[in-house]
């Protein structure tokens, strides 16, 4: 599924892509600096802003592979560990946008991807084989 159309509000968009993400402007990504964003902005609007940016660029078709992933989305092995500590907290039901880009990129079974902090479990045993 291709996004061709993304409304983004910009003020917010400017606020966080400091730090790395998905630019729907120049359809490109930046790694992630997620532990210097969520030390500015606070650990739940930017792991929504990392899931958002990672689901938007899977829809796009620039991650198309879990290695990319791996490579791709994080700065630093630390700004992946921030992330996966702040999502593991989430215990909400995953939203069908996050479940599709997820699941789908992670070639993940329907019954091991349900919430948030399974994700969380998901990438951390992902990015373990690398």
């Amino acid at each position: 599924m291709l996004v061709k159309n993304t409304k983004i509000a910009m003020e917010i968009y400017a606020d966080c892509a400091q730090f790395g993400g998905w630019s729907p402007l120049q359809r490109s990504f930046s790694p992630l600096r997620f532990a210097a964003a969520a030390s500015a902005f606070g650990s739940g609007s930017q792991t929504q802003y990392a899931l958002d940016c990672m689901a938007l660029a899977v829809e796009a078709g620039f991650f198309t592979t879990r290695a990319s992933l791996k490579s791709s989305v994080f700065a630093e092995e630390g700004d992946f560990a921030a992330f996966c500590s702040a999502l593991a907290k989430y215990d909400w039901w995953l939203n069908e946008r996050h479940f599709y880009a997820f699941s789908a990129l992670l070639d993940c079974d329907e019954s091991s991807l349900r919430t948030y902090s399974d994700l969380a479990k998901e990438f951390q045993e992902e990015y373990s084989k690398y």
